[in-house]
């Protein structure tokens, strides 16, 4: 009887032995495990934050725009150029064409745009009291405005153009000799009307109203700026227009003296006129008349 207790004894601390020995590698080698994941995540974090902000250094050495929001001043009732659309939430979208090339640009060099509207004369004064870091385009670089700012890339030339109803053909402004043509009261368009040979130039008060006095036929065209023009044609399929030649007019942007944006924005600009993605943007807002060898 004793001997059966003893061996149950035996086989029991054996097992108990046998039980510990098999638990205490595999506790071990979960733990060791568990700290080597937890090693291995700890170097892999580190070594992308490192890389991270290694990559970042080495952008914003180079790049004024990368990581900013840039203040960009605009006059945002020229449409289609700079216009604002309110959006369901009652929020502002600013749209146009170019807000757009502002935009792409901005974006492309790994930044972000917050535009102010303001009246256009305010935006010189705007740019030298730092209150924005530049201009969107619609500024021609004038001998005058040179002097105190720095100025991209032309990228467009505005042109004026003559709307007529479908059915006539004035092609030129010397179609228009000896015609009625009604152009915006003190604008150049008047200069421009009053030169053609035998005319009857009338002054109104707005391009939509000149407009009308083509469509009631109480004039037989009208000059207005081009991009204009191009607007009303979208919901007037009576009427048609001819493109007139490039002037001194001209869209440019803005920028203080020195301003740290101005050598990457001008750069990029560039590119966009090489590569064809400047006359996508004019051609999408405009046509692809504007669009200049």
């Amino acid at each position: 009887m004793k001997k059966h207790i003893l061996f149950a004894a035996g086989a029991m601390l054996a097992a108990v032995l046998m039980t510990g020995c098999g638990s205490k590698p595999a506790e071990t080698t979960a733990a060791a495990t568990a700290a080597e994941t937890e090693s291995t995540a700890a170097e892999t974090t580190q070594a992308a934050g490192s890389e991270a902000e290694s990559s970042e250094a080495e952008v914003s050495a180079d790049n004024p725009f990368a990581g900013k929001t840039v203040k960009v001043g605009c006059s945002a009732t020229f449409v289609p150029f700079e216009s604002i659309e309110m959006a369901a939430d009652g929020s502002k979208n600013y749209v146009g064409m170019n807000i757009d090339i502002v935009k792409a640009i901005v974006e492309k060099n790994g930044g972000s745009v917050e535009f102010v509207d303001m009246p256009f004369k305010s935006l010189m004064a705007a740019i030298q009291a730092g209150q924005i870091d530049f201009c969107s385009g619609g500024m021609a670089p004038t001998e005058e405005r040179e002097k105190t700012l720095d100025f991209s890339e032309i990228f467009f030339y505005p042109r004026n153009a003559i709307v007529y109803r479908a059915e006539d053909d004035y092609p030129d402004l010397d179609s228009l000799q000896g015609k009625t043509v009604a152009y915006v009261f003190g604008t150049n368009y008047q200069q421009v009307a009053e030169s053609i040979p035998d005319v009857n130039a009338v002054g109104i008060q707005g391009s939509p109203a000149c407009i009308e006095e083509v469509k009631s036929k109480r004039a037989d065209a009208c000059i207005i700026d081009g991009a204009g023009a191009s607007e009303f044609l979208k919901n007037n399929d009576t009427l048609k227009m001819s493109l007139l030649d490039k002037t001194d007019d001209c869209f440019a942007i803005g920028f203080p003296k020195e301003s740290p944006y101005y050598e990457t924005f001008n750069n990029t600009l560039k590119e966009m006129m090489d590569d064809g993605e400047l006359n996508k943007i004019i051609a999408e807002h405009l046509s692809e008349q504007f669009i200049l060898d």
